[in-house]
């Protein structure tokens, strides 16, 4: 708020403020003759000015408040007539220039409010025309720096509102440029973490509301229709059907079938409309009586949108089955199009509203905004409240902690957002279009969730300068090489020496040094470096070792290629390469050996997810579905910003990355999921899924229930099973013997594990619950679902859920006693 005016004119203070004002801008024009924006005017230039303001405010103690009322009031009074007698693009109108930089100089020096500044260019955007206030923005953009650089949380509300107000009177098709040159001076002068953007009291824009006729007009009213030309194949009748005015579809050309159930525009047009209300006002869905209108309202919408693109499909491009608008008589006096707060509006004129909805990106837009209430729904679910549970200090405006959304409504929120998906999707760019709306709404539940937080701090403290070079040693002595390597299987050239010239040419015809060697060589080789590694003295030789049998196997793997590349699919790691070495078969005699080694492979070729708590057994579980069934799954492993601890190998326990690595994944959407855990972060790769799905294997990946909720709201279609102890007892007794494990690590682990077998509980994240007491029960209970799943099982985007008597019939099959 501005600070409080001095009122009336014959105040000695303010008339001898307007005075040394009048002197500054005389000054200025003295420094700076040019009547240009640039260059800005600095303190130095009116320190003969800014040292008679204590003449004006005699004595060290005098009120702070009424100085700054004193000069707002002053300058307001010259800036004012300034803007009121000149023209922006007149020369003079450089004093409002210097007069703005006079005011900087005295609000960095803490002599007139912060705001002052952004309070006059406020009104001066609103006193000019759009091609005017770009001028204004020259000079923000030429002075951001140096008016942001203090106070800008005292500055930050005003510039935000300033800019606001500018962006709704710009138009986004033609004054695109300015609008983003708005959009990035606020971005640029506003921190991201300050909270001045922010909605924390969860309004509404109310005010923006959809006006549309309440009431269908009279068919007396309705004037002649206009002839219209039919095809010579048509009857009359048919083409007195063509032009009916109660159907906006026609589609009873000769030889075409009759939709089930025409699309009834007339009877859609209020209930369609009607749905504004609850878009821009979420929370009047509180009130049992307006969801059911909503609910009935969506169902309606979506039935007429999947009625109206069977008959755009049908059609093929024919003018048969096209929405047809009508001419109708606008009721009532013409209305103002224009709208005081410059939003956008629908055309919601009766006449209009068959020809909206043949429109593919129309009927989309309208989704999107269902699409967006409906999480908002859901957001209301038990399980979506356990997700924020533990905030300390929720903030209460957003929470709604009073409204619970029941099982009912819960249930039709998620298939009707499920159906939304599934039409959204069918169309030929579908699939790209929804991902894009669906990254933006996945960024946008993380802004929600640090608004629920009350917008805590996330500017990190600065690094202290001994943590930093600790840091860079540590990079440094990871990057550097420890000892130079000779290039890879290089011989001697010291023959080629001018003594020996006449047998070089000889020695370089040796075979060896031209010739690949022989695959079986390296055999022997890598078999010898095994060896060694089991008599190895220390960690030091385990070390070179390792490294030198890397080398060897890189090397047998390049020769290998040429003739055993499918080979290749038979490694799986990396120290064991004996596959190459193999002699290759007959073509029936390896089809016979590999049915012998592979495994069998299932009829549902879906991925495959393993949640449960630590310590449950998932990846011993894993680990011996691999080992039997050879060949069939693929385990993938996730993404890591932390560093590899002793014994954890590059590909094979996790992919250690940067952050900024894993933020570059992460941007481009290729996580299915993604987690923190003690400032760590972890990600699936989906691309890592799909190539596995390629390469012809079944993915296996193990998840936590969070992350398994993630996958499920990217999308991710998998079978999920949830491995539960046998009791949080028998659970606690093998976390204990973890190593490395605390007090208040075992209590946090045993707190999610009891969370996470709430979960299981309810049915709608898992397809099925195997407990894990007896370990080769668990597994053969594990094979039993991936080989023998019934036809509904409920996949992880929710398509049909098995059944009890389902279920039951089959454990009794696969005589398991597990729940699932």
């Amino acid at each position: 708020m501005p600070s409080a005016r001095t009122s009336g004119r014959n105040v000695p203070q303010v008339d001898a403020f307007v005075d040394l004002l009048k002197e500054s801008m005389n000054h200025a024009q003295s420094i700076k003759p040019v009547a240009t924006i640039e260059p800005p005017l600095t303190k130095s230039d009116f320190e003969p000015i800014t040292a008679r303001l204590p003449t004006i405010f005699p004595g060290a103690s005098h009120d702070k408040s009424r100085q700054w009322a004193v000069i707002e009031t002053a300058a307001r009074d010259v800036f004012s007539n300034m803007i009121a007698s000149t023209s922006i693009v007149s020369p003079e109108f450089v004093q409002v220039w210097n007069l703005l930089d006079f005011l900087s100089v005295l609000s960095d020096g803490g002599q007139c409010d912060p705001a002052l500044l952004f309070w006059l260019v406020e009104e001066l955007l609103d006193s000019q025309t759009v091609d005017a206030c770009r001028n204004v923005f020259d000079f923000l953009e030429s002075r951001r720096e140096r008016i942001t650089a203090k106070n800008v949380k005292q500055k930050a509300l005003v510039i935000l509102r300033s800019c606001n107000d500018l962006l709704r009177r710009l138009s986004r098709a033609e004054d695109a440029a300015f609008c983003g040159r708005v959009y990035i001076f606020m971005f640029q002068s506003i921190p991201p973490g300050d909270r001045s953007s922010v909605n924390l009291r969860g309004e509404y824009h109310v005010e923006n509301e959809t006006i549309f006729e309440e009431t269908a007009t009279s068919s007396q009213d309705t004037p002649d229709k206009m002839d219209v030309d039919t095809s010579a194949g048509l009857e009359k009748s048919d083409a007195k059907e063509t032009k009916s005015t109660t159907k906006a579809v026609s589609s009873d050309a000769k030889n075409k079938p009759a939709p089930e159930k025409p699309l009834d525009t007339d009877a859609l047009y209020p209930i369609f409309w009607s749905l504004q209300r609850f878009f821009s006002q979420p929370t009047t869905l509180f009130d049992a009586t307006q969801l059911t209108k909503f609910k009935s309202g969506v169902e309606a919408t979506m039935s007429a949108f999947e009625t109206v693109e069977k008959i755009q499909k049908s059609s093929k491009g024919s003018d048969e089955g096209k929405v047809v608008p009508q001419k109708r008589k606008s009721s009532g006096e013409d209305e103002d199009l224009r709208s005081s707060n410059n939003n956008p509006k629908y055309l919601t004129g009766r006449e209009l509203f068959a020809l909206e909805i043949s429109d593919l990106y129309f009927r989309r837009h309208i989704l999107i905004q269902a699409f967006i209430v409906l999480d908002f729904l859901l957001s209301l679910t038990p399980q979506a409240r356990a997700k924020i549970a533990n905030v300390a200090t929720p903030n209460k405006s957003v929470v709604y902690s009073d409204q619970n959304l029941g099982g009912e409504d819960a249930q039709w929120a998620k298939a009707m957002k499920e159906r939304i998906m599934t039409y959204i999707q069918a169309e030929s760019d579908g699939y790209f279009f929804f991902r894009v709306v669906e990254s933006v709404i996945s960024r946008d539940k993380n802004w929600v969730r640090w608004k629920v937080e009350a917008c805590p701090l996330i500017e990190r403290p600065p690094v202290f300068p001994e943590v930093f070079n600790e840091a860079r040693a540590n990079a440094k002595r990871r990057a550097t090489s420890k000892r130079s390597k000779p290039p890879m299987g290089s011989l001697p050239l010291g023959f080629m020496s001018v003594e020996q010239s006449d047998l070089a040419m000889e020695k370089l015809k040796d075979p060896a040094r031209w010739k690949l060697p022989d695959l079986a060589v390296f055999k022997d080789k890598i078999a010898n470096d095994d060896l060694d590694l089991d008599f190895a003295k220390d960690e030091k030789e385990k070390s070179e070792l390792i490294e030198a049998k890397a080398s060897k196997t890189w090397r047998a793997l390049r020769i290998a290629r040429r003739s055993r590349l499918a080979t290749f699919d038979k490694i799986d790691d990396w120290q064991k390469v004996d596959a190459i070495f193999r002699d290759q078969p007959d073509d029936e005699e390896a089809e016979e050996e590999t049915a012998g080694d592979s495994g069998r492979r299932p009829e549902q070729r879906k991925p495959i997810i393993l949640s449960g708590s630590s310590g449950v057994g998932k990846s011993t579980l894993v680990s011996m579905l691999m080992e039997r069934q050879k060949g069939v799954f693929g385990k993938i492993i996730q993404h890591t910003t932390r560093s590899p601890k002793d014994g954890e190998v590059e590909g094979q326990d996790f992919h250690f990355v940067d952050s900024k690595e894993f933020n570059t994944i992460r941007d481009g959407d290729y996580f299915l999921e993604f987690t923190e855990r003690d400032e760590v972060h972890f990600g699936t790769n989906r691309k890592s899924a799909d190539a596995m799905v390629e390469s012809g294997k079944v993915p296996i990946i193990q998840l936590s229930r969070e992350g398994t909720q993630m996958a499920k709201e990217n999308g991710f279609s998998a079978r999920v099973i949830f491995i539960a102890p046998p009791s949080l007892d028998e659970l606690q007794a093998r976390l204990k013997k973890a190593e490395g494990l605390t007090e208040e690590g075992l209590q946090s682990s045993l707190k999610a594990a009891e969370a996470d077998i709430e979960q299981s509980k309810s049915g709608d994240l898992y397809d099925t619950v195997i407990t894990n007491d007896d370990l080769e029960e668990a597994y053969k209970a594990l094979e039993a679902f991936i080989y023998e799943t019934p036809q509904g099982a409920n996949d992880i985007n929710g398509n049909g859920v098995s059944s009890e008597e389902d279920v039951a019939m089959k454990d009794e099959a696969n005589g398991e006693g597990n729940p699932s």
